[in-house]
Formats: C-alpha cells, sequence, structure tokens
C-alpha cells in the first residue's frame, strides 16, 4: 500500500484539484496498478479479484499469502500466469533479517519451509489424501533453498491438479445419473480407463495426442461407455471419492518426482 503522507491542512485540501488529490494519497497510483493487473489476468469475477488484492495489501498479510494471491490472479492456461509466478517468487525470496541486533545478516531465497506453506495453500481445495501423494513427490526439505524452475514447476502442477480434481468430480457427476453420491461401476472403470489412456500418451507422438483428444471427448466417451455396458453387466457401485482417488493416481503418475 502506499506510504501514508503527512496531513494536509484543511485550508489547503479546499484548494487542491482533485488530480493533487490523487496524487497526493497516492490512490490514484494504487488503482492504475491494480486496473491494470485487472486487464492482464481477465479474471472470471473482477470484484472478488479486486477484494482480494486489497485484503492481500494489508501489512498482516504474510508472504505466503501474498504469493498466493499472486499466483491464482489468472488461469495457469494464460501467457501471464509466468510472469505471476515469477513475481510471487520474488515476493518469497525477500531477503531476511536474522540474528541479534549487533550481528545483522541478510538472507534472500526460497526456503522449501515456505515452499511447501505456498504448495499446501495451492492446494487447500484438493482432498487431503490427494495432496499428501502429490507433496511426496514435489516436496523439498525445509532447509533446501528451492530455485526458480524447481518452485515454478511446482506451482503449474498445483494449479493443474486442481481443475483435474474439478474434471473428475464432472465426469464422476455426469455417470450419477441418480445423483446419489454413487455410480455404476463398470461405467466408472470405463471413464477411468480413457482418463489413464489419454495420460499415458508422449507429448512427442502427435497421433497419440489426437486420440487422447478423442478418447476425452463425447463421441470416445460414448463409445467406451456403450462398449462396457455390452461387455459386462453389474450392480457394483462406485463412490465419488474413490473415482476422484482412481483418477488422481493416473495423473501422478506422471508427476516427475524431485530428486
Amino acid at each position: 500500500m502506499a506510504d501514508r503522507r503527512k496531513p494536509v491542512p484543511s485550508e489547503e485540501r479546499i484548494q487542491e484539484t482533485d488530480r493533487q488529490f490523487l496524487e497526493r494519497t497516492g490512490v490514484g497510483n494504487i488503482v492504475r496498478d491494480v486496473l491494470a493487473k485487472i486487464v492482464a489476468n481477465r479474471p472470471a469475477d473482477p470484484i472478488d479479484f479486486l477484494a482480494t488484492y486489497f485484503v492481500s495489501q494489508e501489512e498482516q498479510s504474510t508472504n505466503v499469502q501474498r504469493a498466493c494471491q499472486v499466483i491464482q490472479m489468472t488461469h495457469h492456461s494464460r501467457p501471464v500466469f509466468e510472469s505471476n509466478v515469477r513475481v510471487a517468487y520474488d515476493i518469497l525470496s525477500k531477503p531476511k533479517t536474522t540474528g541479534p541486533a549487533s550481528k545483522v545478516q541478510k538472507k534472500s531465497g526460497l526456503s522449501g519451509a515456505m515452499y511447501t506453506d505456498v504448495l499446501y495453500m495451492l492446494c487447500s481445495d484438493i482432498p487431503t489424501a490427494i495432496t499428501s501423494k502429490l507433496m511426496k513427490k514435489i516436496q523439498c526439505f525445509d532447509f533446501e533453498a528451492v530455485p526458480y524452475d524447481v518452485f515454478r514447476s511446482a506451482v503449474f502442477t498445483c494449479c493443474v491438479l486442481q481443475d483435474y480434481v474439478a474434471l473428475s468430480a464432472h465426469l464422476f457427476d455426469s455417470l450419477d445419473s441418480q445423483k446419489s453420491g454413487k455410480a455404476n461401476k463398470v461405467l466408472c472403470d470405463a471413464v477411468l480407463d480413457q482418463l489413464r489412456t489419454a495420460l499415458g500418451s508422449s507429448r512427442n507422438d502427435v497421433k497419440r495426442i489426437m486420440e487422447s483428444g478423442y478418447n476425452l471427448g463425447p463421441d470416445g466417451l460414448h463409445l467406451a461407455l456403450d462398449r462396457a455396458l455390452t461387455r459386462e453387466r453389474s450392480n457394483s457401485l462406485q463412490t465419488l471419492d474413490n473415482f476422484v482417488m482412481e483418477a488422481c493416481d493416473a495423473f501422478l503418475t506422471k508427476v516427475k518426482k524431485n530428486s
């Protein structure tokens, strides 16, 4: 937030123009900055974006909270996401004063402990069991200095996984025709097989990529479900939690473990 300026006597305030008032208080710069961020990030709910932005600027907000707010300004598919992650990393890597007053030292860099705090905050909407499995792959020791490329990869993985969990829940909902929280296991297994096939595709194999897109499209899923019903009849049911967990297990096999 802008530094507080010395109060101006009421007589002088009467004489100042609107422009001078905005310049004196620093409000103009703040508004221009947040408007620029809205335009760059194109949030789905600009009003909520504004509220979150100003809350994050309060002094009591921690660096972790500020960093997460910057990361979550826009979807990970937008070009500006990369620069937001860089800004977040810089916020977390600010030099910190340590040691007794007589021997003040400056240390900078992102610690493993703070890195972990950020990832857990980004995964707050993901089921705990899934987050725990993810963290076993991308965790760093608390005392480690985390480089930017490791931070960026982990943040991107968390954001993609959040979308993936939502997609899995949506797929299950389409199978739960009775809206009972349970769906036919044969149909669930057919959809999960389609997901595993898609995730198993090589990034460099164009043909496999195209096939994966078809497998997860309406036509591909319909064909898989039709084959499953023709092949086997069963009254076994699967819950939403189990379906999402199995779907995420397939996703996590593609996440590289930090060495």
